[in-house]
């Protein structure tokens, strides 16, 4: 009867088995829905996003065919400028081959993540990972080969190495067409062109573009035609072939009407714009490139967005139209800001990825060791209703696995930690980059307003002039005119000056968050709290406040900088007068000096209107100020920070305080000991 039972028991587990394992699709057939696949992507990559996205929702598909298929979803969404979708996208991937038998798929992984960051313009990590994709390309295939090193010359062509470029790509062109790849020759035939015209050798780029032409027609490569036809007017202009440019362009435009091809449309408006400036139509290039709005930057080929600016500048420039030009400028400077931005971005995206991957891990290890803990519990509650000596063995057994598992869990925990740890730094990485964009945002904040400031009156000044020659020439030029010339010109001057001058005070506070600005004397003793009491009681009257001052605590001796701790406390004081004694004329400033046995703690308070705990954490940030309307940029209690922590070596904090403001400076009681590398 037993036996039966443990005979209906095994048949019934092949069964659920059976029913839970994934049909595999056959290989004849997968093979067939990769080039249904690749054929999408050639006609159109959104196409090709959308038909694998329905794909993986639908279709049942072994482990290693999922692979395949996101292989795909992610190279589609790096192709259509997606690039933290492709980026979240690759790294699901890498976890997925990790699970695999199949660890040489991990070639894909390098290999869009190169992809990526070749796209954001870090030509240097493409390159790296490229070269880490190498050795998986070839333990798989000799094709895998040729598009990695294919992939390496396309970086390589971005750095001007046009030569070295060329010989790759003219390799792997060969290597296609013998293959009959139709799709990747296609693709070599464009980068080979490039090379080629980079190199200035435009009848052999001329060749390669119309074969790649007949190739691209007579397989619908819609995308890769509209490229090579670009190309094409490009060449023709460089020869002088003015209208034949222009000809081709008008049928790249026809090509891709109605389709999403976003990059493709602004290379063509941007050489179009180039054509007709070669030809002297300088208001119709400046026409065709106002079609783009790039204030929106909505697009995501920023390489043609630069260009477009630039290009709008300098036309401006040719017209003398300043101020136009001066604005395509800007707009040249914020589309660098967010091509800095967009990296932040994939980078944080990558990282958050890799956390949650991490996190995964962690709580299926944990469910695992929970339901082996559970069924071991079960089987011994079983065995013990057999016989004492079965039920000792089963349990001996079920301590063996289980300590066995619980030394696998603790390396998966610790390899876990680990990736988190690689995250956290990968995320203070991105931190820097933001802080980077933060601080070159606020300069350009500040700078803009007396920059247009000026722009506006340098005008008026124009309009002005324009006006008095207006009534010279008429005759109508009398006295009160010219009165009324000299008094608005000369209002319009002020302003000029006014902005000049607030310009150079902006530039000065910029120079302040330069933390070695101040280190050209040499460390020395400061007697506290007399150093304090000597630097601080001739400021009792500063900024037009009566302010008292009361200094005391422990007497002690430290070896600092005294000019660059004078004006941190300097600081502080003008931070007091213009924050915290706003609604009064006098104030009381308390200094207490605490001697420890390596660091000396000083605590400034003022009984000013305090700062409210909500910023306390922002007060240090650069630029942050509640004073917007008083000409304070922010950067005060950040050049503090800094002064403090990177020159003195020390500490400073702001502390929730009921009267006034707190803050604490700790410092080290030789700062020549401190070893500054650690900051």
């Amino acid at each position: 009867m037993k036996a039966r039972l443990v005979i209906l028991f095994g048949f019934t587990l092949l069964i659920l088995l059976i029913s839970t394992t994934p049909k595999a699709m056959p290989i004849k057939e997968f093979e067939k829905l990769r080039t249904s696949i690749r054929q999408s992507y050639a006609s159109s990559p959104q196409e090709g996003l959308e038909f694998v996205n329905a794909l993986i929702e639908t279709t049942e598909l072994t482990l290693e065919q999922k692979i395949i298929v996101t292989n795909y979803k992610a190279w589609f969404l790096l192709e259509t400028d997606r690039l933290e979708q492709a980026m979240e996208t690759i790294v699901k991937y890498m976890n997925m081959v990790s699970q695999s038998d199949e660890k040489d798929l991990m070639y894909g992984y390098f290999n869009i993540s190169g992809g990526i960051y070749a796209r954001l313009g870090l030509y240097e990590e493409a390159l790296a990972y490229y070269r880490d994709a190498m050795p998986f390309a070839q333990s798989r295939d000799e094709r895998l080969v040729y598009q990695t090193e294919n992939n390496i010359a396309l970086v390589k062509l971005r750095l001007n190495r046009y030569k070295e470029a060329a010989d790759s790509f003219t390799y792997y062109r060969d290597y296609a067409h013998s293959k009959n790849q139709t799709l990747n020759e296609s693709f070599a035939s464009n980068n080979l062109a490039l090379a080629l015209i980079g190199l200035k050798q435009y009848p052999e780029a001329l060749k390669i573009i119309n074969e790649a032409i007949g190739l691209q027609s007579q397989h619908n490569y819609t995308t890769h035609l509209a490229s090579s036809l670009v190309l094409k007017a490009k060449v023709l202009r460089f020869q002088g072939f003015l209208e034949d440019s222009e000809k081709v362009l008008n049928e790249a435009s026809t090509l891709i009407e109605n389709k999403q091809l976003e990059n493709e449309q602004l290379n063509i408006i941007l050489c179009l714009a180039e054509t007709y400036e070669a030809q002297g139509h300088t208001d119709k290039a400046l026409t065709t490139l106002a079609s783009v709005d790039t204030h929106t930057v909505s697009h995501t080929n920023f390489e043609a967005l630069l260009s477009i600016a630039k290009l709008t500048a300098e036309l401006y420039e040719q017209q003398k139209n300043y101020v136009n030009a001066l604005s395509a400028y800007k707009q040249y400077s914020y589309i660098n800001a967010a091509i800095l931005t967009r990296q932040a971005k994939v980078n944080l995206a990558k990282a958050l990825a890799e956390a949650d991957v991490a996190a995964k891990e962690v709580r299926i290890s944990n469910l695992t060791r929970a339901e082996q803990i559970k069924a071991t519990k079960a089987n011994a509650f079983k065995d013990l209703t057999i016989v004492v000596s079965i039920c000792l063995v089963v349990i001996l057994f079920g301590s063996l696995i289980a300590i066995n598992s619980i030394d696998k869990q603790k390396q998966k925990l610790t390899k876990a930690l680990e990736q988190l740890k690689d995250t956290q730094d990968h995320l203070i990485e991105i931190e820097k980059i933001a802080s980077l964009t933060a601080l070159v945002s606020g300069m350009a904040h500040q700078l803009n307003t007396p920059i247009g400031t000026i722009v506006t009156a340098s005008s008026l000044i124009d309009d002005y002039m324009e006006g008095l020659e207006e009534k010279f020439k008429a005759r109508e030029l009398s006295s009160k005119h010219f009165h009324k010339f000299i008094t608005d010109t000369n209002s319009a001057k002020e302003l000029v000056i006014s902005s000049i001058n607030r310009l150079a005070g902006i530039v000065e506070e910029f120079k302040a968050l330069n933390v070695s600005i101040h280190l050209d004397k040499p460390m020395s003793k400061i007697q506290l709290p007399s150093f304090i009491s000597h630097r601080l009681y001739p400021l009792s009257k500063h900024l037009g406040k009566q302010i008292e001052f009361k200094i005391h605590g422990d007497e002690g001796v430290i070896t600092s900088y005294p000019t660059i701790l004078s004006d941190v406390l300097k600081t502080l004081i003008i931070n007091s007068c213009e924050h915290g004694f706003v609604n009064t004329d006098k104030g009381v400033v308390e200094v207490t000096v605490k001697a420890y046995t390596h660091v000396v703690e000083i605590t400034y308070q003022d009984n000013g209107v305090g700062i409210n705990d909500e910023i306390l954490h922002e007060i240090f940030t650069p630029f942050y100020t509640t004073n917007l309307g008083g000409n304070h940029l922010g950067l005060g209690l950040n050049v503090v920070f800094n002064a403090v922590k990177y020159n003195l070596r020390g500490k400073i904090s702001a502390e929730s305080c009921k009267h006034g403001a707190r803050f604490v400076i700790s410092l080290p009681i030789d700062a020549r000991l401190i070893d500054d590398t650690s900051y």
